[in-house]
């Protein structure tokens, strides 16, 4: 977890690179859809920035609370930074879960070079290596830890969980206004949101607990 080999761009916060061991989850295949959100929350105001929108776009402009309330209600909850991490490498520890190559972002990632603006449908780009789309890209997605620059350097080995407190919640992925500087898009690449911010490249998936 943390900074990429060779990565030159990463951050304060992305350091050190370190092992974490995680007990068994599952991760939603897609970022919540717009069709989804509305019909478990009962509610289909979204963004929808530069006019992109649709029922298989991701859902965005979500408080923090209440995407953390769609999960629970599905029988889930947000993931922890660490799993989005793992999730998201699918066994990689390149900058990018394609390649270290940014020309392998179009492929993937729905970002500034390709977007037009506006985020897309789900599943429209490649999956990574174990089976998740956009975990890279069309927008940024919560965790549930609360973010601080210096969580790694203290960071347990198992199952962290972020600290007791933080600047805001961590988000992770980057978005359709990425440009491909490509800050923004590594996999590694942490930044923050406070709870009752929203943002029309902002989104959120679910993870579960399961039986190892």
């Amino acid at each position: 977890m943390g900074c990429s080999p060779e990565d030159e761009h990463c951050q304060n916060e992305e350091l050190p690179a370190h092992s974490v061991t995680l007990s068994s989850f599952e991760m939603c295949e897609t970022e919540v859809t717009e069709a989804q959100y509305a019909t478990v929350m009962g509610d289909d105001r979204f963004c929808n920035w530069n006019g992109g929108g649709g029922p298989d776009t991701p859902a965005e402009c979500v408080f923090f609370a209440k995407a953390s309330t769609f999960c629970q209600a599905i029988g889930g909850r947000l993931p922890t930074e660490a799993e989005w991490e793992y999730a998201a490498r699918a066994g990689t520890t390149t900058r990018f879960y394609c390649g270290d190559d940014p020309a392998c972002l179009d492929d993937i990632a729905w970002y500034d070079e390709n977007s037009l603006g506006v985020k897309h449908s789900v599943r429209t780009k490649a999956p990574n290596g174990f089976g998740l789309y956009d975990m890279l890209g069309n927008v940024w997605e919560w965790t549930a830890d609360w973010f601080s620059v210096s969580y790694y350097k203290s960071s347990p080995g198992a199952n962290p969980e972020g600290p007791d407190e933080g600047l805001g919640r961590v988000i992770r992925g980057g978005t359709f206004f990425s440009a491909p500087g490509l800050i923004l898009l590594r996999v590694s690449l942490r930044t923050h949101v406070v709870p009752d911010g929203i943002g029309a490249d902002l989104g959120f998936r679910c993870a579960r607990d399961v039986e190892p």
